[in-house]
Parts: structure tokens; sequence; C-alpha cells
């Protein structure tokens, strides 16, 4: 029996777009300034040896601005960039800069799902942080109440099945107890491979075939039911 459903961001229950025409763009334009300006901020130089570790050398402020760039450009989930994105994006959301979208079907779903006693909680690549800056500043105002905890690349990888059995353990369940619903198809795997119960999301009409790998797709939230 379902007790627990876990949910994806990006392409689940906000749209790609935002996220990549909107959000990216906006960490990348604002980072050598933020950086300037709280280069000497623990957290922010905490971040930087993150990424000196990563690059097995120390690096030049410049040099940290261009790396973090090109992350950004090439979409890596490396947890010291969603980190720093997550502060540059708390001044963009507080400030009214930025304001996410939430479908509307996800929306009506999610308050749904708390009205009938589920536990909800947020699996992305994202940051907490920027997680909840991003469920605070939505469409429809404050929605954090609608989830029970937030989990990041901290747990592990999306595509690694460990990752989702971490998961279970933490929030104190089965995984058979858990519903997982992504966008990503390999993320569908890695949660069907440690025992969770998925559905594929593919709002924009994808065509990957995953007729003869025994997972159920939905195009809305709308179609769902547990």
């Amino acid at each position: 029996m379902v007790k627990v459903i876990l949910v994806d961001i990006e392409g689940t229950i906000s749209s790609i777009s935002f996220v990549k025409e909107v959000m990216f763009p906006y960490s990348k334009e604002k980072l050598e300034n933020f950086l300037k300006e709280n280069f000497n901020r623990p957290e922010i130089k905490s971040i930087i040896s993150e990424i000196e570790k990563l690059e097995g050398k120390k690096l030049e402020l410049d040099e940290v601005v261009n790396i973090l760039k090109k992350w950004i450009d090439e979409d890596k989930k490396i947890t010291p960039l969603k980190e720093l994105q997550g502060y540059i994006w708390e001044e963009g959301f507080k400030s009214g800069e930025l304001k996410a979208p939430i479908f509307e079907d996800a929306y009506k779903k999610l308050k749904e799902w708390k009205d009938e006693g589920y536990k909800v909680y947020i699996y992305s690549s994202g940051s907490v942080k920027a997680q909840k800056l991003f469920f605070s500043h939505s469409k429809y105002g404050n929605v954090l109440n609608l989830f029970d905890g937030h989990f990041d690349t901290k747990i592990g990888n999306k595509k690694d099945k460990n990752s989702y059995i971490k998961i279970a353990k933490e929030i104190g369940v089965k995984p058979e107890e858990i519903l997982f619903l992504s966008d990503s198809l390999e993320e569908v795997i890695a949660g069907k491979e440690a025992g969770l119960n998925v559905i594929k999301v593919s709002r924009e009409g994808e065509t990957e075939w995953i007729n003869n790998l025994d997972i159920n797709q939905i195009k809305e939230f709308s179609e769902l039911s547990i």
C-alpha cells in the first residue's frame, strides 16, 4: 500500500522551461557579482572549497566563475553548484524577480494528497534550499505546507537505485510503500529497481519507448489515482 509520494520538480510539477530558460540563466548572469559580494561568507567559502576539491587545485575567483558557468551550460548536477545557485535564487525570489510556476493539475493533486493523509516528499537535483525557495514563492503563494520533506543530490544521484533505498530508510517506510513520479525515464527505472512504485510523467508528449519496461505513464496528474 502506498503511504508516501515522492515527486520530482522539473517536467513533473513545474515546467522544464522555467528552470532551464529562466532560473539557470538568472544564476549565470548574477554569478560573478554574487561571488564578489559574498566571497567572505563562511558558507560560500565552504562551497568554493568543495569546487577546489573537485578540480584538485586552489582556484582564483575568476577561475571559479568560469568553472561554474561551464557547469551551468553543461547542466551538471554537481552539489556545490546547486548549493550556490540556491543562494543566488534566494535573492531573486525574495526580490520578486523570480516566481515559480506550478502546473495547475499538480497543485490540485498535491492538495488532494495532503487532505487524504499521504506524506509527500520532493526529490530534485536542485538543492533543498532552492526547493524551499521555489515552493515558498510560487504563483500560488507559499505552498511549502504541501510537503513533508525534501531530498537533493546529497542523498545520492537520482539515477542510482541506492539513492531511493536511502530515501525509504530516511523516511522510515519500505520502498514498496513509496510512489515516485518523474519525467526522467532513467530516474524512474532507478526507482523501480529499488522497489518503488513508479510512474513516468510525459507532459510534452515525449516518445520514449517504455511499453516493454512495465512502467505506467501519465501526461497530467489528473489521470492519477492511488
